[in-house]
């Protein structure tokens, strides 16, 4: 049985919150810091951006001897997975099967050959098609930062670490799975939210998700997507929990057919899981666990919930620079004190900056959550709560 538990990564406070529900004893590390990460943790450390993620091994090293988690970026720093795993337990996917599945030219195989597209990926801009329209990306990229509408010099010298890749058009989504010794299980299909105007959101930044219970997709589409997911896993040998981005292509008169557009894989706990734990009471955290040979307590993982409800996030992010002041926070308590009937005994508003703390522009000021019976109504109730913050910045 797993009794503590350091969770790291840049935001480390879903995972933790999740595991704290199960009586697990957490410390976590992460860029923000944030306050009610520190209420589910006995300690928090935060790293700043000039010592991510190179540093993460020596706090690490602070810390009490337990297993560790790692959640979203830290899948982009293979030397930082084997620091820490040479020391503890690590509870997810090692850096050789990371390394594999953050391969743009293997993920492309594995969904070619498993009824899936992806988009067409050049290493060098001298290779681009004279007509159409490209994405300049980090091959290592996470949360969509660094991603941007490239339409340049044809000739432009490939960067190190820069790829080009198709810029197909449709619906972002994205679909998340916990890997079991016994196989698969689905535990969400969402619609992302990307950069959008009224988060503050710039380009192609993530900046939330609402999750669809199914609806929208075609039978065939999961099952392609299962397919894929089924190949990764025997292929490259992924466990625990993990998600895929993709594109779902709009319906095009007289095609029926549409097959998922593959984006990346992440080989780690992602930023929409925590809102099939609203919707169904199950710890992702603790699925997690299990998944990695770890023992709970049977009741902790029954579902509690009203499952026939949906559930949405919003990342709020700063267009200027931001000083949390007493007067903000006051604000932010009031405007979640006006959500609680949507509540269903869950926090409202996460991810809660810090009095006093300065938040720079262009990044995330904090999350917030809405619920209702169909993901359109908790894409307008997102809207409402959304404005209701950034009138009090």
């Amino acid at each position: 049985m797993c009794t503590n538990l350091l969770v790291i990564g840049a935001s480390a406070r879903a995972f933790a919150a999740s595991a704290a529900r199960l009586g697990i004893k957490v410390n976590g590390i992460d860029l923000f810091g944030d306050q009610d990460l520190r209420e589910v943790c006995g300690q928090v450390a935060q790293i700043h951006g000039d010592n991510y993620p190179d540093g993460v091994p020596a706090i690490a090293a602070s810390f009490p001897g337990s297993p560790v988690v790692y959640t979203g970026g830290l899948e982009n720093h293979l030397k930082v997975l084997d620091a820490l795993s040479s020391t503890r337990k690590l509870l997810g996917n090692v850096s050789k099967v990371v390394k594999r599945v953050r391969d743009p030219a293997f993920v492309q195989e594995v969904a070619h050959e498993n009824g899936c597209s992806y988009p067409a990926t050049f290493f060098s801009s001298a290779d681009l098609p004279k007509e159409g329209t490209y994405l300049k990306k980090p091959v290592l990229s996470v949360g969509g930062a660094g991603i941007e509408l490239w339409e340049g010099v044809r000739k432009k010298p490939c960067v190190s670490g820069e790829l080009w890749q198709e810029f197909v058009t449709g619906i972002p989504m994205s679909v998340s799975f916990c890997v079991n010794p016994g196989g698969l299980e689905v535990l969400s299909v969402c619609r992302q939210l990307i950069g959008r105007g009224w988060c503050q959101a710039k380009g192609f930044s993530f900046c939330g998700a609402v999750e669809l219970l199914n609806v929208g997709l075609q039978q065939d589409m999961v099952a392609r997507l299962l397919q894929f997911a089924n190949a990764l896993v025997e292929r490259a040998g992924l466990t625990g929990l993990i998600g895929i981005d993709f594109i779902m292509p709009r319906k095009i008169a007289g095609n029926s057919l549409r097959k998922p557009i593959i984006l990346e894989v992440n080989p780690r706990p992602t930023a929409t899981m925590e809102l099939a734990e609203r919707r169904t009471g199950r710890s992702y955290a603790g699925l997690h666990l299990l998944s990695q040979g770890f023992s709970l307590p049977t009741e902790s993982m029954v579902s509690t919930c009203e499952q026939d409800v949906c559930w949405g996030k919003a990342i709020v992010f700063a267009n200027k620079p931001l000083c949390v002041s007493s007067v903000f926070t006051r604000h932010l308590k009031r405007s979640a004190s006006f959500m609680e009937g949507q509540s269903f005994g869950w926090p409202m508003v996460a991810d809660w900056p810090r009095s006093g703390s300065v938040i720079r522009a262009g990044h995330p000021i904090v999350t917030i959550f809405a619920s209702a019976r169909t993901p359109g109504h908790v894409l307008r109730r997102l809207r409402e709560h959304v404005d209701e913050i950034v009138q009090g910045l």
